[in-house]
């Protein structure tokens, strides 16, 4: 399972070079990073992806969703009591496309330039914040130190597979 979801990893990585892809090849990116992931910490949190149909043949900006959810796994869910939880939803809101990625992480506090445990918040947001404005999209994120963090990616209309 791990070796033919690295393999499946490696080929939406690479998508032939382009920098626009169907949404379901992203969520289908997010989704073997997910599982390798689960296995190598043995099952330490839940995931769950879910995708209206009609947001799938979509565009998405390539490799957008990954970075959010290994920030989930790596400052929100590290420091958790209890179990963590990933959900991934994608889903159509008029001519847009708003794909969030919600943990129940230890959270942070988003007015302040750095996360709570005093580090440089992460040049992957940054990342992320650029290439959505680059492709006329936004990236918004939400979070409440003790009750965990949502990313919100809106996909523009206009914006083609």
């Amino acid at each position: 399972k791990v070796v033919t979801a690295l393999a499946r990893f490696f080929r939406i990585s690479l998508s032939r070079g382009k920098s626009i892809i169907p949404v379901r090849d992203e969520l289908e990116h997010v989704r073997n990073y997910l599982m390798i992931q689960h296995m190598r910490f043995k099952n330490r949190f839940t995931y769950e992806i879910e995708a209206d149909e009609d947001v799938m043949e979509l565009a998405s900006v390539k490799l957008i969703l990954q970075p959010l959810v290994e920030n989930s796994m790596l400052h929100g869910l590290k420091e958790c009591i209890s179990d963590g939880e990933i959900r991934v939803r994608a889903r159509r809101v008029g001519a847009d496309v708003v794909i969030t990625v919600t943990d129940n992480g230890c959270g942070f506090d988003t007015r302040h330039p750095h996360t709570g445990n005093g580090k440089r918040r992460s040049v992957g947001m940054a990342n992320i914040a650029e290439r959505m404005e680059l492709n006329g999209g936004e990236f918004r994120i939400f979070s409440r130190i003790g009750w965990g963090t949502c990313a919100k990616i809106i996909i523009k209309g206009e914006m083609k597979a």
